[in-house]
């Protein structure tokens, strides 16, 4: 049975059963107040009417005189719910029925009695000559108390048997209207819940919730779920470990529990926001936010995943860093080849002396490079890409210098491929402009410091093209023909790691310069 059905007739037999219940409740009670609202009234009528002083002076006499029965019509016409009334003397001969033929003949009932012999009002049911009913009994006495006869007055049953049959036939109707609307209304709840469940079946929903447990539990990226108030309705595992929670957050807010989470803004501006980078303990996370909408197109809440973005990056950073190394190397060796063919050329002229000459001259200048780069930097892998680079402006014609108060041991323990990734990519860049736009006097200076547990370094170019305003650290971003534009955002992930800050200072014309700051603290 589907769920609508399940829901439809368990509604209408909650209802059906409720108001049968209530009904046959109500319906009793009404019966018997009505029941004892015609015994009292009947009773009040015959105590009203065993004090008439036409009835006394009639029963006194002894003697049947004709006004007993016209007063008596008189006093059964005024009343509602009397089938029968009956005026007899104590030897039970009648002065007044309801039936005019009935006069002057003995009261035939056997239930008189307590009101001839002990002077009683009452209330009995018995047989009569118009049928069963219900009847009171009063004595009618004299001014000295003596019985004279007594007055009856009766319903009979067959009216009071109507009078529950017509409360029984409306509680019947009520009922059937009330499960009309039952029904009615169970279809309607049912749909609702229906379509508020996508359509599925219960076990369809248990079994998705299961599933999708096991999905969360399995993966290994992080999954995490807001409504639309920032509460937390959903995480798994992986979320907790990535953001190192202690506790369940479920019920909890969003700005709370990862105050660097940008899904409220998600919520807010009701657009995705993809790859964004955390660094969470001594991991780099990279998150996707998206908001989610129901089928009525609402906005319901959002969902963020994370996935460690940690070996991935280390990867590309040794990746990037060796391809720097090669491009350094590269470099050094093409400059080196042509050095070599001008020393052949220099030999096979006969230019023996002039040879000399120039290899003094170009070991010296090499060898001057080479040693203020080693006395400055003491990291090989660094020293090793600032040789490369050196060679690379040479061959470029650009004038490269590391500053003379540059001093750099790695003493706070950085990644040199993280230092080859910002370095290789800032003098790439600044080399690319140089090379483009040829300024007169075209120059690179380069700067590292180790300053207690941080690291300053710049690099400047004399070029002055950068233009602040642009998305310079947007992935794909770029302003070289031919280039992916993923050279400054992977600095920005490496300042990032170190909780550091990178600032470019431009001059237009005549400078440019990325001012980079690092935290030797990295978690």
């Amino acid at each position: 049975m589907t769920l609508s059905k399940k829901i439809s007739a368990l509604t209408v037999s909650l209802t059906i059963f409720t108001l049968a219940v209530t009904l046959f409740i109500s319906g009793r009670w009404t019966i018997d107040q009505m029941v004892d609202s015609l015994a009292r009234n009947t009773k009040n009528a015959v105590v009203i009417t065993a004090q008439s002083p036409i009835l006394r002076h009639a029963l006194k006499k002894g003697v049947d005189d004709g006004s007993v029965q016209p007063y008596l019509k008189q006093i059964q016409s005024s009343l509602e719910q009397i089938d029968i009334m009956v005026v007899a003397d104590a030897k039970r001969i009648r002065y007044g029925h309801t039936k005019s033929d009935r006069v002057g003949k003995q009261f035939s009932a056997l239930d008189h009695d307590r009101a001839l012999e002990k002077g009683e009002t009452y209330v009995s049911t018995g047989p009569g000559t118009l049928g069963d009913s219900m009847r009171a009994f009063a004595p009618i006495k004299d001014e000295n108390g003596q019985i004279l006869g007594f007055v009856m007055a009766g319903t009979l049953l067959d009216s009071i048997a109507k009078a529950k049959k017509d409360i029984l036939t409306m509680a019947f109707i009520y009922t059937l209207l009330g499960s009309a609307i039952a029904i009615l209304c169970a279809v309607f709840l049912s749909r609702y819940i229906k379509k508020s469940l996508l359509h599925h079946e219960p076990e369809d929903i248990a079994r998705l919730y299961l599933e999708n447990q096991g999905v969360l539990a399995t993966i290994h990226e992080g999954v995490l779920a807001i409504n639309r108030m920032g509460t937390i309705t959903l995480i798994n595992e992986a979320a907790k470990t990535y953001l190192e929670l202690p506790k369940n957050p479920l019920g909890e807010a969003i700005t709370e529990v990862f105050p660097l989470c940008r899904l409220p803004e998600v919520l807010k501006e009701e657009r995705p926001i993809l790859d964004v980078s955390y660094a969470l303990g001594s991991r780099l996370v990279l998150s996707n936010n998206i908001p989610l909408y129901n089928e009525a197109g609402e906005l319901v809440g959002g969902v963020a995943s994370f996935r460690d973005h940690t070996k991935v990056t280390r990867l590309a950073e040794e990746i990037t860093g060796v391809q720097k190394m090669v491009d350094a190397l590269r470099a050094t060796t093409h400059e080196f080849k042509n050095k070599l063919h001008v020393i052949l050329g220099l030999l096979e002229t006969d230019q023996t002396e002039r040879a000399k000459a120039y290899i003094a001259r170009t070991g010296e200048a090499l060898q001057i490079m080479v040693s203020h780069i080693l006395n400055h930097v003491a990291e090989p892998t660094v020293a090793a890409l600032l040789i490369g680079k050196s060679q690379r402006c040479q061959e470029l014609s650009i004038d490269f210098k590391l500053h003379e108060e540059s001093e750099f041991a790695n003493r706070c323990g950085f990644d040199p491929n993280a230092l080859v990734v910002i370095l290789g990519n800032l003098i790439d860049n600044a080399a690319d402009c140089l090379d483009t736009l040829r300024p007169p006097d075209p120059r690179i200076d380069v700067f590292l410091q180790e300053r207690g547990e941080e690291l300053l370094l710049w690099v400047a170019d004399s070029a002055g093209a950068l233009n602040p305003k642009d998305p310079l650290f947007q992935k794909g971003f770029t302003t070289k023909q031919g280039a992916r534009g993923y050279g400054l955002s992977l600095v920005l992930e490496q300042v990032h790691r170190y909780h550091g800050s990178a600032t470019p200072v431009v001059s237009p014309g005549v400078l440019t310069r990325w001012d980079i700051r690092l935290k030797g603290d990295r978690p």
